[in-house]
């Protein structure tokens, strides 16, 4: 239940530094005043970070396992080739017959356990997305397509036509290390289909040719996954592009799903910092990617600096350290303090949730980290069909533990 409330003590990311400073929360939005009632939360020692924005997965394929057929592929139209003749073996062909509510949330329950509030969907606008009682918040307002080599060229012009303008409109494109990947960009800019107001491209391994990138490519953005393209090409987006590209426009991280990626966003963070090299400037600018600079102007997720009144109410919290925004960086799940979502806790360390009077918990273990969690969202998950890897909670009525492998 969503309940007004008073976090103290805390120290507060604002996208340069952490600064002591009081929270106030207000169905589910942060506000300028303490609220009538509001309960008072000390978070004394830990630092607050907004939710963070994931900027590309596919919410109802991560409960399949990663899987590829070859080594190293050229580009990942041959991974999709070689996935798609496979479709009716197995395990694939029952992990497909999961209801689609099932599959989807647990895509949104790795973002939520993760830290990432914000998702960016790429695919079908499935009205389960939506829901109140989804776990993380989904954009809703997009056009997409999957790629130049899996949809018509009339389908990819519809679907870009019929986006309105300002809205974002994604595309797979230059996914591999070839020449198919590499003639990508002019191909998609011949049909008419690169706008500064709509356009962004996941992933652009093998991007642009230098007098290219010397025109300002005129997209709105840029979605990097880099443990997906490692895995499949074993090669990512060239560090000299993504550290010289904010000049031009925005690039976000994105987790794609697991199968193909590592595990959440977390891990891409994790593998970023070590790809860019641990700098100040490199981990500001990965926060950028998250949930500053880059998921606004590519997605207009929310205001441009995060925590700030009237955004919304989702927090990650991590142990206060001389270098937080290093040590998000080098995070994973199991290592997060705790996460509010709408201005509701959903998991966190047991001394944590107590803080929150009002929100009834149960015991849980993430990746052999004893937590607590809140006893709406594991209802949801004794509910699903399909079981989060790595995650166990007590059965609510007779106080068992599942073990979700």
């Amino acid at each position: 239940m969503s309940h007004p409330l008073h976090i103290k003590g805390a120290n507060i990311w604002n996208g340069e530094e952490a600064i002591q400073r009081d929270l106030f929360i207000k169905n589910g939005r942060i506000v300028e005043q303490k609220p009538t009632h509001a309960i008072e939360i000390d978070l004394n020692g830990y630092t607050l970070f907004p939710g963070l924005v994931n900027a590309h997965d596919h919410l109802e394929l991560n409960h399949y396992p990663r899987t590829k057929f070859r080594d190293v592929y050229d580009n990942a139209h041959q991974w999709g080739e070689d996935v798609n003749i496979r479709l009716n073996d197995e395990p694939f062909k029952t992990l497909r017959s999961y209801p689609i509510w099932d599959r989807l949330f647990i895509g949104g329950l790795k973002n939520l356990l993760c830290g990432a509030t914000t998702v960016i969907h790429h695919g079908p606008k499935y009205r389960e997305m939506f829901r109140k009682d989804f776990p993380v918040r989904v954009l809703k307002n997009y056009g997409w397509s999957h790629s130049l080599h899996f949809d018509s060229e009339a389908d990819i012009t519809k679907s870009y036509k019929s986006t309105p303008k300002n809205v974002p409109w994604f595309i797979h494109l230059a996914e591999g290390k070839d020449t198919v990947a590499a003639c990508e960009y002019r191909h998609l800019k011949e049909l008419g289909c690169f706008d500064l107001n709509q356009t962004v491209i996941i992933h652009a391994v093998n991007w642009l040719q230098q007098r290219d990138l010397d025109q300002h490519i005129g997209v709105r953005g840029f979605v990097w996954c880099p443990t997906t393209n490692m895995y499949l090409l074993s090669q990512t987006m060239p560090e000299e592009f993504i550290l010289r590209y904010p000049d031009l426009n925005a690039i976000a991280l994105g987790s794609d799903s697991r199968l193909t990626a590592d595990g959440d966003l977390l891990d891409e963070l994790n593998f970023a910092i070590e790809y860019l090299g641990v700098t100040e400037d490199n981990i500001r600018y990965l926060m950028n990617m998250l949930f500053f600079d880059a998921p606004f102007i590519a997605f207009h997720i929310s205001e441009k600096d995060r925590m700030m009144t009237q955004d919304f109410a989702d927090i990650v919290a991590i142990k206060q350290s001389d270098a937080d925004a290093k040590s998000l960086c080098l995070s994973s799940r199991k290592d997060l303090s705790l996460v509010i979502y709408n201005g509701i806790p959903q998991i966190g360390e047991a001394d944590l949730m107590e803080k929150f009077p009002h929100v009834q918990t149960i015991a849980c273990i993430l990746n052999g980290v004893e937590k607590r969690m809140n006893v709406d969202l594991a209802k949801q998950v004794h509910r699903c069909t399909l079981k989060e890897r790595g995650l166990e909670v007590d059965n609510l009525p007779l106080g068992k533990r599942f073990i979700f492998f």
